[in-house]
């Protein structure tokens, strides 16, 4: 008769307990992952100028010629892609009904919002030309020019203020409150110079690039209103879409959030809208 080890017994109990201990961890990661994809969408598209494309003329400078000449900055209020038609910093967000709330979903660590946001003096200008933040981070104001700014922030819901930044200085302001649109920042010694600030409780914002391109990524399922603005238009009151003709004077979309993804493909927006 064959003797029965108790001791071996116990660590092959122990061994076959850990591989499916670990076994059941992988699992758990890649179901959490897929959980993950399904259970969040992505919102993208194309907002596409409908005319022919203007051509950003460069700005009177009335101060400090001699600097900032050099890379003469250009009026940014319409800016479209000569090649493709794409609009570029055309603003879109998540717009929240009064009550509303959004259930949380969860977000990779990469793509959690940052504790500071940047927005610099740079080339006599704005850079980025429109910043986004939401009440819980923080505005870093710099100046990368050799000559002093100021910075005007003509906000409404926040305090507005007015400071001087000295070359290579920063200031660091705490905007704690929604604003329901995007706020202009100047800079008074430099006339020409204007840029925003787009200030949210959530961070479901996008600013399309310069081939008018944009997506808002982690977003909960279900049906949420969109709004769309540009500076020289204001809310873009009328998008033309593969899904038909949105006309509302507030730039109001209302779309049905899928998992997965969300493209509206090209936006197209008429010329008019711009006069």
């Amino acid at each position: 008769m064959a003797k029965f080890d108790c001791g071996m017994s116990h660590k092959l109990g122990l061994r076959t307990t850990v591989v499916r201990f670990l076994a059941v961890a992988m699992l758990s990661v890649l179901t959490g992952n897929a959980a993950f994809a399904e259970e969040t969408g992505t919102l993208a598209g194309r907002v596409v100028f409908k005319g022919k494309p203007p051509v950003a003329e460069k700005l009177d400078l009335n101060k400090d010629i001699a600097i900032c000449s050099k890379t003469h900055p250009v009026d940014e209020a319409l800016l479209v892609n000569a090649k493709d038609g794409g609009l570029a910093n055309v603003v879109v967000w998540l717009e929240l009904a009064k009550g509303q709330e959004l259930p949380e979903v969860a977000v990779p660590a990469e793509r959690k919002p940052a504790a500071e946001v940047v927005m610099t003096n740079k080339n006599c200008r704005f850079e980025p030309h429109i910043a986004v933040l939401t009440t819980k981070q923080t505005l870093v104001l710099g100046n990368d020019d050799p000559v002093a700014h100021n910075t005007l922030a003509n906000l409404f819901y926040n305090t507005p203020f007015n400071e001087a930044i000295g070359t290579g200085a920063t200031i660091k302001k705490k905007l704690a409150k929604e604003e329901r649109r995007p706020a202009q920042v100047s800079c008074p010694i430099h006339a020409w110079m204007k840029g925003w600030v787009v200030v949210k409780d959530h961070s479901y914002v996008a600013v399309s690039d310069s081939h008018g391109r944009f997506q808002i990524r982690d977003l909960p399922p279900g049906e949420w209103t969109f709004q769309f603005w540009q500076e020289q238009a204001g809310y873009l009151s009328k998008m033309d879409l593969k899904s038909g003709t949105v006309e509302d004077k507030k730039g109001i979309y209302k779309l049905t959030i899928k998992p997965g993804a969300n493209n509206l493909g090209e936006i197209s927006v008429d010329a008019s809208l711009f006069e």
